[in-house]
């Protein structure tokens, strides 16, 4: 019979594409030039990346993250990427082209209407967790390009997988036990590298300990073609690697909370 981790809640922010008009009427780049920062900036087909049955609770941003980027923090003083016009809504492209002008009649639009509902869902994945099971691990699905287009996050040597943690919410021992099966399954591994960090609601963030998260970020070049945006021959077998690497962690945090 098929394990269902249902106290798992899989949480996809960046791999949509959609721009609904009404908010691509504000972006100022051409078609061509925001197709190219769609490329660079996608997590293309992390939804089906990180998808499977027996991980039934999931929480995938609806639009891209042109739109609204939904694992920025709400308030702008809090992010950092906000001082380079990328906090939530973006306004500058990542090598700081205007993107869109400022407005705070839009911030306030995609905040009703985009991010705040998409952390009501979340936090409510979380809630339901929770109730029913006493704990709760939030696995974050990202990808990251082969080589970086952001100079200081570093151009060689990039691992096949990153594994994202938060000093709060994700123990030692499950950092340890994702990477050594990143390693089992001949990928090479490095811990918050290129990008750091794992997402928690805030109603939990640095308060609940029953509340588990860890990222999990795989290279592109295993899964797609970057330069058209469709997934490549290796598609399948990175998917399968990605589950193992998703129920190793379900089931650390199974046997840790028994």
């Amino acid at each position: 019979m098929m394990e269902n981790y249902g106290f798992v809640v899989v949480h996809v922010p960046h791999s949509s594409v959609e721009i609904p008009e009404e908010f691509g009427k504000s972006i100022l780049l051409s078609k061509a030039q925001l197709w190219r920062e769609m490329r660079r900036m996608t997590d293309a087909f992390c939804d089906d990346l990180y998808d499977a049955p027996e991980f039934p609770n999931r929480v995938v941003a609806k639009y891209s993250r042109f739109v609204c980027d939904v694992e920025r923090f709400r308030d702008d003083k809090l992010e950092l990427r906000a001082r380079y016009g990328q906090g939530l809504m973006y306004t500058r492209t990542v090598f700081g082209r205007r993107l869109r002008f400022y407005s705070e009649e839009l911030r306030d639009r995609i905040l009703s209407e985009v991010y705040d509902p998409h952390h009501e869902e979340l936090t409510s994945a979380v809630e339901k967790a929770l109730e029913k099971y006493g704990k709760c691990l939030v696995i974050d699905g990202h990808s990251f390009p082969s080589l970086t287009t952001v100079k200081p996050l570093g151009v060689f040597n990039r691992p096949d997988f990153d594994i994202g943690t938060d000093s709060f919410h994700t123990p030692d021992g499950l950092r340890d036990a994702l990477c050594n099966k990143v390693r089992e399954l001949g990928y090479s591994v490095k811990v918050n590298t290129p990008f750091a960090g794992a997402i928690t609601p805030m109603k939990f963030y640095q308060k609940d300990k029953r509340v588990f998260s860890i990222m999990i970020e795989t290279n592109r070049r295993l899964y797609m073609n970057s330069s058209d945006m469709t997934k490549s021959a290796g598609f399948d077998e990175t998917h399968e690697s990605c589950l193992t690497l998703m129920r190793s962690a379900a089931d650390w945090v199974e046997k840790c909370m028994l």
